[in-house]
């Protein structure tokens, strides 16, 4: 894989090569850290290498492009599909203005190779004379020609990709509906606006510069409304799969119209889909890879809450907090652990509302013992598959005042 010398030789010399060739600003602090951090992955998995090094090397989107370039033309010469054991360490990726890199004016300096320290030199560093460029592989060789390798987050063993997609105009009319019902009456704090209650004289007489001394325009103090803290927490098991599109599209759309919202994810362990979820309510589509402890694995409703209680519990869950819990209740944890954390979240939060996709099923009884568990802390119970149901939610929703 190394051109020359060892790791560290190429390490130093394919950072000159970004500050020459690709304009990186690069010092002995990104060196440092790029070798520090090859004490913590695997050094004969080039893919690890890459990804290690572009994180810490790149700075942009730009960047990061030029640093994949560099990285094939300095780790990887030769042309494009050929195995990387028939590729010649001599051998240099040539620009469009055919001008040598610097690693190629280092290999000259060695000296020049013959055909037959080629045959000789076990590192491969010789350059391959023209039969041996036109050779078929033998026998022991595999046939099939290989592409350049490219580092991928999909080919991380457990890690699940999964789209964040924008919502449509219904599913954020009936978010917003469900906000405006959640709504905590008046708020304690006059702010400014065109019509109130209160004549503001300070914000008049200042406005009265504008006009020589005259008050021609008053202005006015109204109290709003206080905007209901919604935590969204999204089974992510095995068994939601199918249904939890539904509920990833019901928390953009809350994340769309308004920003007191949280957004949680898990199966065995919890995640924040916080950010993801308020870029996709402003039109983006998010792309985020989760590990299985949190999307497509297991099951563990109450250690997940509790988590959720440990970590997040006492700057989220207040009086003014609506948890909406989307799951189908099936628990492979203890009911003891559930229905404590249940009840914990149920002291503190002004309601609970729990969706589960099963009710739609006919026939469907909640007799799981998770759902025997968390019932008797339920306030809401209920089901959201489209824009429809979460405008039926809107109406039936209750909150402990």
């Amino acid at each position: 894989m190394y051109p020359f010398g060892d790791l560290p030789g190429n390490l130093a010399a394919f950072c000159g090569v970004l500050r020459r060739e690709y304009g990186f600003r690069l010092g002995p602090g990104e060196i440092n850290d790029a070798a520090r951090v090859l004490q913590r992955i695997d050094l004969t998995d080039q893919q690890h290498v890459r990804d290690a090094w572009r994180t810490i090397l790149s700075s942009s989107r730009e960047t990061a492009i030029a640093f994949d370039r560099a990285f094939d033309a300095f780790f990887f010469p030769g042309p494009s599909g050929s195995p990387q054991e028939r590729q010649p360490r001599t051998e240099r990726a040539v620009s469009k203005s055919d001008a040598p890199t610097s690693a190629e004016r280092r290999l000259a300096e060695q000296g020049p190779h013959t055909a037959d320290d080629a045959d000789d030199d076990d590192t491969g560093r010789g350059a391959p004379s023209d039969e041996m460029a036109d050779d078929e592989p033998s026998a022991e060789e595999p046939t099939a020609r290989w592409e350049r390798a490219r580092y991928s987050a999909l080919d991380v063993e457990g890690v699940e990709p999964l789209d964040v997609r924008p919502v449509s105009p219904a599913w954020r009319d009936a978010a917003r509906a469900l906000v405006r019902r959640l709504q905590l009456g008046l708020s304690r704090r006059w702010q400014s606006a065109p019509r109130g209650r209160r004549f503001d004289l300070r914000r008049t007489w200042r406005a009265s510069l504008q006009t020589g001394g005259e008050a021609v325009t008053a202005r006015w103090l109204r109290r709003v409304h206080r905007s209901p803290r919604i935590v969204v927490l999204i089974d992510g098991s095995r068994s939601m799969i199918g249904t939890q599109g539904p509920a990833l599209d019901l928390a953009v759309a809350l994340a769309g119209v308004t920003r007191r919202v949280e957004v949680f994810a898990f199966s065995t362990a919890l995640t924040s889909l916080t950010l993801h979820a308020r870029r996709a309510g402003s039109g983006r589509l998010v792309k985020v890879f989760l590990n299985r402890n949190t999307w497509g694995g297991g099951t563990s409703i109450g250690a997940s809450l509790r988590t959720f209680l440990q970590r997040h519990g006492e700057r989220h869950v207040t009086r003014e907090t609506l948890v909406l819990i989307v799951s189908d209740g099936l628990d492979v944890g203890e009911p003891e652990v559930l229905r404590d954390a249940m009840r914990e979240i149920r002291r503190r939060a002004a309601g609970i509302t729990w969706l589960n996709p099963l009710l739609e099923t006919p026939g469907y009884e909640p007799s799981s013992r998770g759902m025997v568990a968390a019932r008797p802390h339920i306030t809401t119970f209920a089901a959201v598959s489209d824009p429809e149901g979460l405008a039926r939610l809107a109406r039936i929703v209750r909150l402990r005042r």
